[in-house]
């Protein structure tokens, strides 16, 4: 009897892709570049320990799925660059 195997086609994780989910969600309604403060506390409203999200964060930024805005300020904010389906 053979064994189906099955392949994840998107290169990110779950939490990533929730990540994403959030920037895009942001990005709609506030029109402006996420800070990484405003997704660390949205995720840990979801439960995700603060650690874990920035490392997700740079696992995103290493992909390429979103990418550091310039802003003229001390806090660091992102981009989208790609988009996910939820």
């Amino acid at each position: 009897m053979t064994r189906t195997v099955y392949i994840n086609l998107t290169d990110i994780n779950p939490l990533q892709q929730e990540i994403m989910l959030f920037i895009q969600g942001w990005v709609r309604e506030e029109k402006t570049p996420v800070p990484q403060k405003e997704i660390v506390l949205g995720m840990g409203r979801a439960g995700k320990k603060s650690f874990t999200v920035i490392n997700s964060i740079k696992g995103l930024l290493t992909k390429g799925y979103i990418r550091r805005a310039y802003m003229i300020s001390n806090k660091t904010y992102y981009v989208q660059l790609r988009s996910v389906n939820s």
